[in-house]
């Protein structure tokens, strides 16, 4: 059974309005606004019977308006829409109650402590609910004094006395509200912060599991291919030791893989292991292992190899994972027979590393926030390959931690660019 068919009508009213997304601080306004409909109406609707069955037709009319304002407040708490309304119905009831208690004299300004409770909630400013309140207060003591006899004999003093006997409770009563609503919201606040990121720690969880489940896939996929071509018995002693070179690589990428994911979240994760090599020596020793991801869809991986020497300090490992994840990507996103373009060139003060496709591209809306953590969510490959999202925002950390950046441009239909660039090493 579930929650809400646990639920009484009483409890069930009060939820009008609430879904689940609804904040914490929006269900408290939600709950106080439906209880003044459920207990203001029904002495309306009373009201207006008794007035009718005495032919009092302007305090009927009176009622009728408030009876319109309440149903125009149930509107608003059905539909969750115009919610702005809320506090021009609270305004609307409470010149509706003034106007009744001064030309009849029938008690209802004591209508106007349910009033000042519900507006503690309904207004969003301090400022704002003072205000009302005050003004309410003010018109409560003004009422009362009209129902004092004699009034016009009785001396100032005594006049102000009555007063401030009448003010300063409601003052007290007032301020007492607000203090108790600045330490509720702030608790609900820090409540609702807290559920937030407990929400999107188990989301990261969960994908981070994914990815740990799925992105190791590719490596080892490779891994087992490239056994089977092994185990065949067609191969060269060269041919088998260059696919023995591929295997280390590949489960060389596995490990760092995990390595990356442990280390993700960890902001003292530095670069530590710094050497310097030139960058398209080293380039072309990764290059076999590019090779190879794109075999299985026909992808042609060709680079181009600037004239210019490109010195760099960095942790081969991290740079070889960030290329990994570029180059896996662009086969990724590319069709069969199709051709990935990585080149280099120098910039001032910096290697420039490119990895072209011509693939599906990239929608310009998810553009922004491609290397945000599960920013961008999942997308698959041209031939239905998952991914998780991690591996971008894994690429754009590394690349900083090199003093580095890496950038996208990107045309759906078109194909994509990612640019990385790197500090040149200057002894």
């Amino acid at each position: 059974m579930t929650q809400e068919k646990k639920l009484n009508l009483f409890q069930k009213f009060l939820r009008t309005g609430v879904r689940a997304d609804t904040s914490f601080i929006e269900i408290q306004r939600a709950y106080m606004f439906n209880l003044f409909i459920l207990i203001g109406s029904p002495f309306a609707i009373l009201s207006l019977i008794i007035n009718l069955t005495h032919q009092a037709y302007f305090p009927a009319a009176v009622n009728i308006a408030q009876l319109i304002s309440f149903s125009v407040a149930l509107w608003v708490s059905v539909n969750d829409r115009y919610k702005q309304l809320r506090v021009i119905v609270l305004v609307s009831l409470t010149v509706l109650s003034m106007i009744a208690s001064y030309i009849y004299h029938n008690s209802g300004e004591y209508r106007f402590l349910l009033m000042i409770l519900a507006a503690i909630i309904l207004f969003d400013k301090d400022w704002q609910y003072l205000f009302y309140a005050m003004g309410t207060a003010l018109v409560f003591v003004f009422l009362r004094l009209t129902y004092t006899p004699n009034l016009e004999e009785l001396p100032i003093a005594e006049i102000i006395a009555t007063c401030l006997k009448m003010f300063l409770p409601l003052l007290l009563f007032i301020l007492a509200l607000l203090y108790f609503k600045t330490i509720y919201f702030k608790n609900l606040f820090q409540l609702e912060n807290a559920n937030m990121e407990l929400r999107f720690a188990q989301e990261q969880k969960e994908r981070i599991l994914g990815t740990v489940a799925h992105d190791p896939r590719t490596p080892i996929s490779n891994i087992s291919g490239i056994a089977k071509l092994i185990q065949a018995g067609d191969l060269s002693k060269e041919e088998q030791q260059k696919f023995f070179t591929l295997i280390d690589h590949a489960s060389h990428s596995a490990l760092m893989l995990i390595n990356d994911l442990l280390q993700h979240n960890e902001s003292s994760s530095e670069t530590e292991q710094c050497k310097k090599i030139e960058f398209n020596q080293q380039l072309s020793e990764w290059y076999p292992s590019f090779e190879f991801r794109g075999r299985e869809k026909k992808i042609r991986i060709n680079v181009q190899y600037c004239a210019d020497n490109l010195p760099v300090n960095i942790d081969v490992d991290r740079i070889e994972r960030v290329m990994a994840n570029l180059v896996t990507n662009a086969v990724k996103f590319s069709r069969e027979n199709s051709e990935i373009i990585i080149h280099t060139r120098k910039e001032p003060n910096f290697a420039c590393i490119t990895v072209v496709d011509h693939g599906i591209g990239i929608p310009k809306e998810k553009q922004e926030n491609i290397f945000d953590l599960f920013g961008h969510g999942k997308r698959k490959g041209t031939a239905g390959e998952q991914g998780f999202g991690m591996g971008l925002s894994i690429c754009k950390q590394i690349v900083e931690q090199h003093k580095g950046k890496i950038t996208v441009e990107s045309e759906e239909g078109k194909g994509t660019v990612f640019s990385v660039r790197i500090p040149l090493y200057n002894a």
